[in-house]
């Protein structure tokens, strides 16, 4: 009989070109990030979110494991492509006992996907008056078996146990402080395979999408390797930070170049943008207060400044060490300024601590 939890709570983030795990213990309020680790695998194994070579992201994973010297294999796997959906609805108020049926009855009636290939998670968010009476808020998750089933394949053959699947874009905001969260708050993750968009109010998850504009499309559009690319934009964040003038930003060099974005700067700030718009005709809610960046590409040097300038809001590059009560050195990993490429693994460690 186990009385106290011993085993270390561990999140795992499958990208394009890159594993990275985060290992903590202690519990939620107070954790310690005790391990941490990446290693690369080949772009092709991993595309927009999705394993596309079981093999490969396997025998990466075994070899990370040993690496990282991770001592738990029960870890929490984070999800994000076209077949992850999240929504907010309303729902009638009925005894808890019949809800989880109900909603897997109904699914479909909110979510563009056939019950039979997806698989459905929600969480009660709060209660609002309705018209005939009270009504649940409720987050629907849900996922594309098919899709999903690749990941769990990948994983479990590298003798790691799915403890629990989690959406990136939740993941996220278990990084931010409390406090934070009493806004209304737009989240990107700008990863290697993905760019993923939440929009949350008051600690609830209101708008998720996903965009194509990635790393890794911004690397076919300056007609580079994925990791040439990384390199140079992050070198130039590290070394120049700051001989930029007011308004520069990152160039097809990675060098700081004043007045000329690419397209795929100005894509996604239209397409960041347009879903604030989106939300914004769809509710009757305040304005946005701020735009928090995370995943490497927070690292592109003058992103930030751009982003800011052409949305018109504040725009924070995410600190996902601020709720971590303490951390060791880790070997390989500079935390300080690799920060926002693991606010998602440790996101998902902190989903794990609360199981």
């Amino acid at each position: 009989m186990q009385l106290l939890k011993s085993a270390d709570a561990v999140g795992l983030e499958l990208d394009t070109g890159i594993i990275r795990v985060v290992s903590l213990s202690g519990v939620k309020h107070a954790p310690s990030l005790v391990a941490a680790g990446e290693i690369t695998i080949p772009e092709d194994a991993v595309s927009e979110g999705v394993v596309a070579d079981v093999d490969a992201v396997a025998s990466a994973l075994e070899e990370l494991w040993a690496k990282a010297r991770i001592g738990s294999r029960e870890v929490t796997l984070g999800i994000s492509n076209q077949g992850v959906l999240m929504r907010l609805t309303n729902f009638p108020k009925i005894p808890d006992n019949k809800l989880s049926q109900a909603l897997h009855f109904q699914a479909g009636e909110y979510l563009p996907i056939s019950p039979d290939e997806m698989v459905l998670d929600y969480a009660v968010m709060g209660e609002i008056d309705g018209d005939n009476g009270r009504l649940l808020q409720i987050l629907l998750v849900a996922a594309r078996r098919d899709l999903l089933d690749k990941s769990l394949q990948a994983v479990q053959k590298a003798a790691l146990v799915p403890r629990v699947v989690d959406a990136v874009p939740l993941a996220l905001m278990r990084t931010l402080p409390a406090e934070r969260l009493k806004s209304s708050l737009l989240l990107a993750d700008i990863s290697n395979g993905l760019t993923t968009l939440l929009l949350v109010t008051d600690g609830i998850p209101r708008f998720a999408r996903v965009i194509p504009h990635s790393l890794k499309s911004y690397a076919c559009e300056l007609d580079k390797p994925l990791e040439e690319l990384l390199q140079a934009v992050c070198q130039a964040a590290a070394s120049a930070q700051d001989n930029r003038l007011p308004g520069e930003h990152a160039s097809d060099t990675g060098q700081a170049a004043a007045g000329s974005p690419s397209v795929w700067e100005l894509a996604l700030a239209n397409d960041i943008r347009s879903s604030i718009g989106y939300y914004m005709t769809q509710t009757e809610e305040v304005a946005v207060d701020a735009l928090i960046i995370s995943g490497r590409g927070a690292r592109l040097a003058g992103l930030t400044e751009y982003l800011q300038a052409e949305i018109e809001l504040p725009v924070e590059i995410i600190d996902p060490l601020v709720n971590i009560k303490d951390y060791i050195r880790v070997k390989d990993v500079d935390l300080q300024r690799k920060g926002p490429d693991f606010a998602v693994a440790i996101g998902l460690a902190l989903r794990g601590l609360e199981e």
